[in-house]
């Protein structure tokens, strides 16, 4: 992986975290306890903070990038960021999903259990309320989620952290973008048994 320092800040990562070799940090950025970066992925924590919660998984080729100092970037607990996700700065509440290919802009807020749809694009300043589910560019509502399914979107993302532990523990020298597709599957199998 690459760590660079900017401006005498320089990526803080716990050591039950996993961040992927091939995923690039820089400046002034916390990763927490069980989160996961995955191959590809870019936080650049130039300007001001990127925090990224426990349990969140931020997957291949997300971009987070703080263009203004009054713009940080805070991701909650339990939330999934999927595959070309570009963030320019937000604080996002704990169980939110942001899935493929979405942009949210600075200053935006997103409530607890949200879910931003693929392709969507949220503007700048706006909040969106808990358990919303959104799509579109701009994003709108489209429906609420229940206390349930947000709770289950807690499950996914402590799916994802704890299965790159198992994988990590049985597979100690490997590093998850090493993984063939048949290794993953006879793992994932072998932990239904």
């Amino acid at each position: 992986m690459v760590l660079l320092e900017f401006n005498g800040k320089k990526p803080e990562i716990s050591n039950n975290a996993y961040v992927s070799p091939l995923s690039t940090l820089i400046g002034n950025i916390k990763v927490n306890d069980n989160a996961v970066i995955w191959p590809g992925s870019v936080i650049r924590g130039e300007n001001s903070l990127i925090n990224i919660g426990e349990f969140s998984t931020i997957f291949n080729g997300v971009m987070l990038f703080t263009r203004m100092q009054k713009s940080s970037i805070h991701i909650g607990r339990y939330c999934i960021i999927e595959s070309g996700v570009t963030i320019l700065g937000c604080f996002m509440e704990d169980y939110v999903q942001v899935m493929e290919g979405s942009l949210i802009y600075e200053e935006s807020s997103i409530g607890e259990g949200s879910i931003i749809l693929n392709k969507s694009e949220v503007p700048p300043g706006l909040t969106i309320p808990a358990r919303s589910v959104l799509k579109g560019i701009p994003v709108e509502p489209i429906r609420e989620q229940s206390r349930n399914e947000m709770l289950k979107q807690k499950e996914r993302a402590e799916h994802y952290s704890q299965l790159f532990i198992k994988i990590k523990d049985q597979l100690p020298n490997a590093q998850g973008y090493l993984l063939t597709y048949p290794d993953f599957v006879k793992i994932l199998l072998k932990e239904k048994n």
